[in-house]
């Protein structure tokens, strides 16, 4: 029986290390905020990591193993061998097509950032202690298949759990580099700062007028797509000095109201 659970485990875990390392791309990219992940659900690009053939397949490998489960009586041992036939052939092709991505270079990963780093680590223990207990308690390669696929299906939600259980943590972090970014930059009385917002064209607008200001001004500008309160307040801390004359700051906007901070931040 065990030489089932192996190569399973292994198809499993590879495609799994992905689906870890993009959802934690994700919450990167929307700035672990939920607001944020919650619109980009109502995108196209958003839809589809749901409404896909992969997904929805295994959705109804899903809701058909509980009905087997609940049922056996009525059904047949071949509906289970090809129950955990046709999963396994899934993991198969995820699995390759994850090492092909890997060799690619197209996996898509959070930048390791020290908040990303720890939300890596974390993930990645949670996935070996689950396959770490799955082969200590569960003998029956039928239920030992279902385990890896529940967890498959609910990975998006391990993982934001994992991400909101540090938010609190985070939030803390940010406060105080804000609160010195912002007593730090209320001392350059003469400092001459520049809000540059909007849809987009933020970080080429920012860029031209850098570019042209330099030739008269000692210009500092925030670094191509590094538009966020955290972002702006580390700028500021590392490299905003006396010789400055101009600040030329990018800020992300994606609802109304939402600069205001960062208004504050920079004066």
């Amino acid at each position: 029986m065990s030489f089932f659970f192996i190569p399973l485990s292994f198809l499993w875990f590879i495609r799994e290390t992905k689906a870890i390392l993009f959802w934690l791309y994700l919450w990167q990219l929307k700035e672990y905020r939920f607001s944020r992940l919650f619109d980009h659900f109502q995108t196209y690009q958003g839809k589809k990591l749901f409404f896909n053939f992969f997904f929805i397949f295994k959705i109804i490998l899903f809701l058909w193993a509980l009905s087997l489960a609940f049922y056996p009586k009525l059904l047949a041992w071949q509906l289970y061998a090809f129950w955990m036939v046709a999963l396994a052939v899934i993991y198969f092709f995820e699995g390759a097509k994850t090492l092909v991505d890997f060799f690619q270079k197209k996996l898509k990963k959070p930048v390791l950032t020290p908040k990303g780093k720890v939300l890596i680590l974390v993930s990645l223990i949670v996935e070996f202690l689950f396959l770490f207990i799955l082969f200590q308690k569960i003998k029956l390669f039928y239920w030992f298949s279902f385990s890896l696929l529940s967890f498959d299906i609910l990975t998006p939600f391990t993982v934001s759990g994992i991400v909101l259980l540090f938010q609190p943590l985070t939030v803390h972090w940010q406060n105080k580099i804000i609160k010195k970014a912002t007593e730090k930059r209320a001392k350059f009385k003469n400092l001459i700062v520049i809000g540059i917002t909007g849809s987009y064209g933020k970080t080429s607008t920012k860029e031209f007028l850098s570019t042209i200001l330099s030739s008269k001004f000692k210009v500092l500008s925030t670094p191509a797509h590094q538009n966020t309160d955290i972002a702006i307040a580390k700028l500021i801390l590392e490299k905003l000095t006396e010789d400055i004359e101009v600040f030329i700051v990018e800020m992300a906007a994606y609802k109304r109201g939402e600069i205001t901070s960062a208004c504050q931040i920079v004066k």
